[in-house]
């Protein structure tokens, strides 16, 4: 439910999947800060209706938009990821077009390459399929309201299943083989559970200060209002936490931040702070509710 000045919304349907297509494309920056690369990117046999770039993971997005029913998201999502994955070439060379620059095979992360879905509505069936901890496959539910209101949830996996663990078919082999969906246990392998805890604390106070997700990267935990707010690297005797901050706009009367806006670093923003007790979690979360109320949705 949507109020705007003490009013409740009512909720509106998108007229057929390419206005819901249109208004996606048209807002993908500050939607999801992807790069739009091109619509309607014919491949082959099959038509992708948008092709985008992850500039954060340096890898492609295949974004679908479903405005009716249907019962197949995961095998088309693992047919055009292996797509992808057999067409490389076509995919750079597109990139390369729209975006006048020479990118090669190479320089693609392809093991982050995902597929989006978006849809004001999914079944159960849908959501439940899609629900594996590791599966490449992501759901966006966008709901539109009078006044021209749209709602955009993005629908976390609560599974802890891996899809490795079922039977598959030839595609979802192929695609499993070479794109790699991270979760919190692959940054706490072999981490004590000093470090776990400490993790565990700062997690539940973060998520604590509004609507906030979390984005598992292959080499930091992402989390994330309307961009991310902050970046949690694991090492075996401390956290670091990267705030996206611009340089001189973070208030710390503590000093506790070092500023790495000249510094090559993981992540995103200019301030970096380690955590390695349980009393760095209380100097640091005034610093983080900063980094949320300038990222938050």
């Amino acid at each position: 439910m949507i109020i705007k000045n003490n009013k409740e919304l009512k909720q509106k349907e998108f007229k057929n999947e390419k206005e819901l297509q249109n208004y996606f494309e048209s807002n993908l920056d500050s939607i999801l800060h992807y790069q739009f690369i091109e619509t309607e990117f014919t491949v082959g046999n099959f038509r992708i209706d948008t092709l985008a770039f992850d500039p954060e993971s340096k890898s492609f997005r295949i974004i679908e938009y479903k405005n009716v029913k249907n019962h197949s998201l995961v095998d088309q999502g693992y047919t055009y990821l292996k797509l992808l994955l057999e067409r490389k070439a076509d995919f750079v060379l597109k990139y390369n077009e729209k975006k006048n620059c020479n990118l090669k095979i190479r320089d693609i992360n392809w093991s982050q390459s995902r597929i989006i879905f978006v849809s004001p509505t999914y079944t159960i069936h849908q959501l439940s399929a899609a629900d594996f901890r590791d599966i490449p496959i992501d759901l966006i539910k966008v709901t539109k309201y009078t006044e021209d209101i749209i709602d955009i949830d993005f629908i976390a996996k609560t599974s802890n299943v891996s899809i490795q663990e079922l039977k598959s078919g030839s595609s979802q082999r192929t695609v499993n083989k070479e794109i790699k969906v991270f979760t919190e246990e692959d940054h706490f392998y072999g981490i004590s559970d000093e470090i776990r805890n400490l993790y565990e604390m700062l997690k539940m106070q973060i998520l604590e200060l509004g609507d906030i997700y979390i984005d598992i990267k292959q080499v930091y935990i992402a989390f994330k209002g309307r961009t991310n707010i902050c970046d949690i690297i694991v090492y075996k005797s401390k956290l670091i936490v990267q705030l996206n901050v611009k340089k001189d706009i973070l208030n710390d009367p503590n000093h506790i931040a070092r500023d790495i806006a000249s510094v090559g670093h993981l992540g995103n923003g200019d301030y970096q702070v380690e955590i390695k007790s349980e009393k760095d979690i209380d100097h640091i979360m005034p610093l983080i509710e900063q980094s949320f109320k300038i990222n938050k949705k």
